[in-house]
């Protein structure tokens, strides 16, 4: 009986300190206003085909129209309407953040909690390694991945996904180095609990705090660095709506036509800005020393 009043009264603290995290977060204006860009952004992401107005890879007027009431953001140089295409890539560029953090978040939380779980030559080994792949900068690192797996969406997820797979790892390090000293994790030890029960239920739910952050500014990096290898020709391939890939496509034409490059650059820079205004609110929404 006493254990399963113990239980409610932690259900209670833990579902309290969640509402606790909620109303800090809606109090503050910025990450209000990030939330409010990434919904946005989702909605665009998840109902593209009913918000554009027109097919993204069929030309549907004559090219580099200005913007005007029949295409609000203007046509391309093929005569694509741009906002039909800007919808679109939203859609790429959520798949390719969630797939990249994913990709990063799975590994990097895995190499983490395991080497600094069980320490010793694991753990020098797996973080020498760490900081290696740290010592290089992220999109150039990304780009020699892309050189050896090829020209493609799924490998630049891939590629951003490795290179950021260092950060969750020391990270997750960081925070289990702490955890682990706990008294309870040390009475589950006691109790003969095996090591994969205690990280996966012991250590690892009390590091949920920092990894939702880093994973919230992760998505927003994920989609500039994506833009930036797709505007490189190393991500999306013609005609794949990706906005790097039109920034890069019609780079040609920003002085007869600066729409053409003004409104793809515009919808990358307030996605990131969402993403990274949310990520700085759930960061101090999620500070224990602000309770």
């Amino acid at each position: 009986m006493a254990v399963a009043e113990r239980e409610i009264r932690t259900k209670a603290a833990s579902q309290g300190g969640w509402m606790m995290v909620y109303r800090r977060l809606t109090k503050n204006k910025a990450a209000m206003v990030g939330a409010v860009l990434v919904g946005l952004f989702v909605v665009s992401a998840l109902f593209a085909p009913l918000l554009a107005p027109y097919d993204p890879l069929e030309p549907v007027a004559p090219p580099l129209e200005p913007p005007s009431a029949s295409h609000p953001l203007g046509t391309d140089y093929l005569g694509r309407d741009i906002l039909s295409r800007i919808i679109f890539g939203a859609r790429v560029s959520l798949q390719v953040g969630v797939a990249a953090v994913g990709i990063a978040l799975v590994v990097g939380t895995l190499v983490g909690a395991v080497s600094a779980y069980y320490g010793g030559w694991a753990d020098l080994i797996v973080m020498r390694v760490m900081e290696i792949m740290l010592s290089f900068p992220s999109i150039l690192l990304a780009i020699a991945i892309m050189a050896i797996m090829g020209p493609q969406l799924i490998n630049a997820m891939i590629a951003v996904g490795i290179v950021a797979i260092p950060t969750y790892a020391r990270l997750v390090r960081s925070s289990v180095l702490s955890v682990k000293e706990h008294e309870y994790t040390e009475a589950a030890v006691a109790i003969g609990a095996t090591d994969l029960r205690i990280i996966l239920l012991h250590v690892l739910p009390n590091c949920l705090a920092p990894l939702i952050v880093q994973a919230t500014l992760g998505i927003a990096t994920a989609i500039l660095d994506t833009a930036a290898l797709s505007f490189l020709g190393l991500g999306a391939q013609p005609p794949t709506p990706e906005w790097g890939a039109m920034l890069s496509d019609t780079r040609e034409y920003i002085q007869r036509a600066p729409w053409v490059m003004t409104f793809p650059g515009l919808a990358i820079m307030i996605s990131v800005l969402g993403f990274n205004l949310l990520g700085d609110g759930l960061r101090d929404a999620l500070d224990p020393r602000l309770k």
